[in-house]
């Protein structure tokens, strides 16, 4: 095998138009104490069901582009991207919005310097050297360990693709050469990794509905409607795509989330076997209130409730991992099973919610391609106790994070996953005309142009991505310079 090195890396923004109608999720409000690690606990706190903070993330996608080479001489670009998203990433509320910005920015940035650091006989084996030393200095920095996850996947991504590139094949297939040098013992000693016949190139859209959004088109006041040929609500989304699976957002305040749950029914039960999903944001603090949730759900919504699949990340990452939860965790898993996402910070954190009682994890970009990897081995090696790996949406944007996500997910083999970038901001707007135009010939089975605008391609609910199968991690063609900024040159837009 060779060995790779990191060249150079750029950290590059690309701002984004304002969303064409606002995103809204649960969370927790006042969250204590980083994840890293997990020795310490901390006691549960009052529910708090206010709303998440207006500034969640800025108008911008983080984009980083390296150059690698190796020492036979061969050279390859790589590149990752992602919204950053502090807002989901740190929920406590010590530093303001502008502060947790400048402070993710700072973890990426010495994330790329550790990257940058050594050459590696793998990507696999730079991924496991240079993780704990980005966890190092987000404890050092106080950071939570979803925020090192973060910096690192981005990096990790990036070199992945490369790696893949410079070697002229598909992610799916230098994983089945044995390219990455993954290692599943690092799980357990004869753990392997049971990879699908082929990667799977057709996906089920689970649709968000967030907190705020309309559902029924008479919900849309006349002065408030966007008017930009797109569905304005859940209804015109169900009727134009053909939806089956939805993924709703709930809040933590029991009498507004069931009073919702239930107008959105009226419309879910319509289509034909429909699978939902609930998503917490961490929106309970108090394991016993959400128990209440769930017990009154059943009872008052039993035919939404039987088409219930999960509850994602209903309390908060710091109680998910208190092992006094385990009791009662334990009989809430019997009624539904329960699915960790802000908890997953580190390797082993879906390790250690499975013997609390969780058995699902999700599967992110941002967290970590390798990390999903090894849960993908826990999943296999339990799955005769239920466990499993779903998968779920920072807002991916086109082209990179929304592509590489889909990549990670068919060799994942992941029947359905949560989409949401392509509903609350305008298709490929964000992007040059050159982009678009680019994307429309070299993705004809995932894009469209509808208008005047390029916009992801569903059917009867689903889309169709095998272009993607293509040399590096889902990436045909780097972005346009144009449409990018030096990270240390962005006027920060919100």
């Amino acid at each position: 095998m060779p060995r790779y090195t990191i060249q150079s890396v750029e950290l590059l923004i690309r701002t984004t138009p304002p969303n064409r109608t606002a995103f809204h999720i649960g969370g927790v409000s006042g969250a204590q104490g980083s994840s890293i690690p997990q020795g310490s606990r901390v006691e549960p706190k009052p529910t708090d069901s206010s709303p998440a903070p207006a500034k969640r993330r800025p108008r911008g996608i983080l984009y980083a582009q390296l150059q690698l080479t190796d020492d036979r001489g061969r050279s390859a670009w790589g590149i990752a991207a992602d919204r950053p998203s502090f807002g989901w990433l740190d929920k406590r509320k010590q530093y303001s919005p502008d502060q947790k910005l400048s402070r993710l920015f700072q973890l990426v940035r010495a994330a790329r310097d550790v990257y940058l650091a050594d050459s590696f006989p793998s990507p696999f084996a730079h991924w496991q050297h240079c993780l704990p030393e980005i966890e190092r200095i987000a404890r050092r920095d106080d950071h939570e360990s979803l925020s090192a996850a973060y910096a690192s996947a981005l990096l990790e991504r990036a070199m992945i693709d490369a790696v893949c590139r410079l070697h002229n094949v598909p992610f799916f297939a230098a994983m089945q050469a044995g390219l990455l040098g993954f290692e599943a013992s690092r799980v357990a000693p004869t753990a392997k990794l049971a990879l699908p016949a082929r990667p799977r190139t057709n996906f089920a859209i689970r649709h968000t509905v967030g907190l705020s959004d309309p559902l029924r088109d008479s919900d849309v006041a006349p002065g408030e409607q966007v008017r930009d040929g797109e569905p304005e609500s859940l209804q015109g989304y169900i009727q134009r795509d053909g939806l089956r699976y939805f993924k709703v957002k709930i809040g933590g305040n029991a009498e507004e989330d069931l009073e919702r749950l239930a107008r959105i029914w009226e419309l879910v039960a319509r289509q034909d076997m429909p699978v939902i999903t609930l998503d917490g944001n961490e929106s309970y603090s108090d394991i016993d209130a959400f128990a209440k949730f769930l017990e009154r759900l059943e009872r008052e919504q039993l035919g939404l409730f039987q088409h219930i699949a999960f509850v994602e990340q209903p309390l908060t990452r710091q109680l998910t991992h208190d092992p006094r939860t385990r009791a009662a965790v334990t009989r809430l898993a019997r009624r539904k099973a329960l699915v960790i996402d802000e908890a997953d910070g580190h390797v082993d954190a879906f390790a250690e919610a499975f013997e609390i009682g969780y058995r699902g994890v999700s599967h992110k970009n941002c967290k970590g391609v390798f990390k999903s990897l090894l849960n993908a081995v826990r999943v296999q090696q339990a799955a005769d106790q239920g466990a499993f790996q779903t998968g779920e949406d920072l807002s991916n944007m086109p082209l990179v994070s929304l592509h590489q996500d889909f990549v990670a997910l068919g060799l994942l083999d992941i029947e359905h996953c949560e989409r949401n970038g392509h509903h609350y901001s305008l298709g490929l707007s964000h992007l040059t005309a050159g982009e678009q135009v680019r994307a429309l010939e070299s993705h004809g089975d995932l894009y469209e142009r509808r208008g005047e605008e390029v916009f992801l391609k569903i059917r009867n609910g689903q889309v169709h991505c095998s272009s993607l199968q293509c040399p590096g991690l889902g990436v045909l063609f780097q972005p346009d310079r144009e449409g990018l900024t030096p990270l240390e040159d962005w006027q920060v837009a919100w």
